[in-house]
């Protein structure tokens, strides 16, 4: 799950930390200068070459649901047939980390989140 924020601990940045964005560890917003840049895993994951399906999905509308349920079940079913490693990524907001009400992080995610992560297969060599 990628919500850009370590929320269940109060908040602090994490690895997937927009550049610009508050957190509680970095009050005036992440510096590439002095926190570095956000890591973007999936893309990462996606030159390996063990891996056979790469994708980032996302949890805001009920379509975008059945998209994320359909990547994980593709993932767990390219790995019983041994056809390689897969990472599926959720982007998903922290209304409490982020300190807005679901429906403003679900706009913040659109808006932000996705520039940074953009939503889709980035890997796919399962066939199926």
């Amino acid at each position: 799950i990628n919500n850009a924020i370590y929320g269940m601990t109060g908040g602090q940045m994490a690895p997937t930390t927009l550049l610009g964005q508050k957190t509680a560890t970095c009050p005036y917003g992440r510096d590439a200068d002095l926190h570095g840049y956000p890591l973007n895993i999936t893309e990462l994951a996606s030159h390996l070459q063990g891996t056979c399906y790469v994708t980032r999905q996302s949890v805001e509308t009920v379509a975008s649901i059945k998209k994320a349920k359909k990547a994980i079940r593709k993932a767990f079913e390219a790995s019983m047939q041994g056809k390689g490693s897969s990472l599926v990524e959720i982007v998903s907001t922290c209304n409490s980390g982020w300190k807005l009400s679901p429906v403003e992080a679900n706009k913040w995610m659109e808006e932000n989140m996705f520039k940074q992560y953009p939503k889709g297969d980035l890997k796919d060599t399962t066939g199926m």
